[in-house]
């Protein structure tokens, strides 16, 4: 049977192991890996070619001054690539995220399946992404952004959207899910609002994190595009069929009052084409 958008993911009958570790889900899989993958070959590189691996790291992060520079022929694939690039110099930064991924993003890609989970992860970068680099054009910074952040943080919000009362542990307290996004966009907010200069990705972090809260609270994640298109290209179908019966009614009346020769060449073709349809 063909797979549709629709379809529940394979494994979610079994999302956890027996000592309650979540299951790896396809696409947090691959996420891991693109991330940590990533981080790996930049330390590599560090440590032999530094030159060539600061140019890999300034080609893939959201830097403002090139977009500056360069529009309208902007490094475009930055909105996506710098949700996979972290800092060498802060380990801490990638290993939460690809925590919060694990945990946060096995839950909901279980619940909603890989394709609509990729959809709110990538949009959750471009969004979070756009919105720093709008603040950064009009405000003039020039602060490159790096890190999963944006798209980890929508990712939990989605997840406690869906399942707010769901049990989780931070640190050593005890939360619910719904509790725990509200403090991790609170704990942005705070920054947001304080700070006087520096780093301005808090706005990456919260663009990410009110996408995956629309995204679920208003049901846009469930749309099927593929469902959608089909049944556009079906209403076309039918809209065409119910025109090409009146026009051959129209032509067998012409035929009937007027004769053959009456009709033009293009009334010939179609009346062909219509015969051999039948």
């Amino acid at each position: 049977m063909t797979r549709t958008y629709e379809d529940p993911p394979e494994f979610r009958e079994s999302s956890a192991s027996s000592l309650g570790w979540p299951r790896l889900t396809p696409m947090v899989r691959w996420i891991l890996w693109a991330n940590v993958g990533l981080f790996l070959a930049l330390l590599v590189m560090s440590l032999s070619a530094p030159t060539a691996e600061l140019k890999v790291h300034s080609f893939l992060a959201l830097e403002p001054a090139s977009w500056r520079e360069s529009f309208p022929l902007a490094p475009y694939w930055q909105l996506v690539t710098y949700g996979f690039v972290h800092s060498l110099r802060d380990a801490g930064h990638i290993l939460f995220n690809m925590l919060g991924l694990y945990f946060f993003g096995t839950m909901l890609e279980s619940a909603i399946g890989s394709r609509r989970f990729l959809v709110l992860y990538g949009a959750a970068l471009v969004i979070g992404g756009l919105l720093h680099l709008g603040a950064a054009l009009t405000w003039n910074w020039d602060v490159p952004v790096v890190g999963a952040s944006g798209g980890v943080l929508a990712v939990v919000v989605a997840a406690a959207v869906l399942n707010p009362n769901a049990r989780v542990i931070f640190i050593v307290f005890p939360l619910t899910l719904k509790v725990l996004a509200l403090i991790m966009v609170g704990l942005d907010l705070f920054a947001l609002l304080t700070q006087t200069g520096g780093n301005k990705a808090v706005l990456v972090h919260l663009g990410g994190a009110a996408w995956g809260f629309a995204a679920l609270k208003f049901g846009w994640i469930w749309a099927d595009p593929a469902a959608k298109w089909e049944q556009h290209k079906e209403r076309k179908v039918v809209e065409q069929r119910q025109t090409d019966e009146e026009r051959l009614d129209r032509l067998l009346q012409q035929i009937h009052d007027k004769g053959m020769p009456s009709l033009e060449e293009r009334d010939r073709d179609f009346l062909r084409r219509m015969s051999s349809k039948r």
